[in-house]
């Protein structure tokens, strides 16, 4: 099970068409091998403070709403939050600590048992456990 961090989305959502395309190829990827495909709360949150700068609102609401239809969204659990906890304190006591968000969406996908897909992988490769793909 693959969960899809914010860059991925937005790359979707892009009309940027070379990462648009590396995305596209990255889901197809994904798909072939039978993942599921997901997305967390603060990853759509992140999509909504996208949206609140954006030139286009309208259409850019329009297709946000049509591609989060199509990938389960994973909400926050108290699961998520000890391990929240427990990564932002670990992160911490090395020196390395990571955004918020970062970890929020990390603890979530976790506790789900799904690989994170990400363009920004540096963000999180000092959390513990956590499967990180690149694209």
């Amino acid at each position: 099970m693959a969960c899809l961090d914010t860059t991925i989305l937005i790359d979707l959502l892009s009309r940027r068409s070379a990462r648009k395309r590396q995305a596209v190829r990255k889901i197809e990827e994904l798909a072939e091998k039978g993942q599921a495909l997901t997305t967390t709360r603060f990853n759509v949150a992140e999509l909504y403070v996208g949206l609140a700068r954006s030139t286009r609102p309208k259409d850019d609401e329009q297709a946000i709403g049509a591609l989060l239809r199509e990938f389960e969204v994973l909400e926050f659990n108290d699961a998520a939050a000890r391990v929240f906890g427990s990564i932002t304190g670990f992160l911490q006591q090395i020196g390395k600590p990571a955004g918020d968000m970062d970890v929020l969406i990390a603890s979530t996908a976790m506790v789900h048992g799904h690989s994170l897909i990400t363009r920004n992988a540096r963000h999180f490769r000092h959390i513990p456990h956590l499967i990180v793909e690149d694209y």
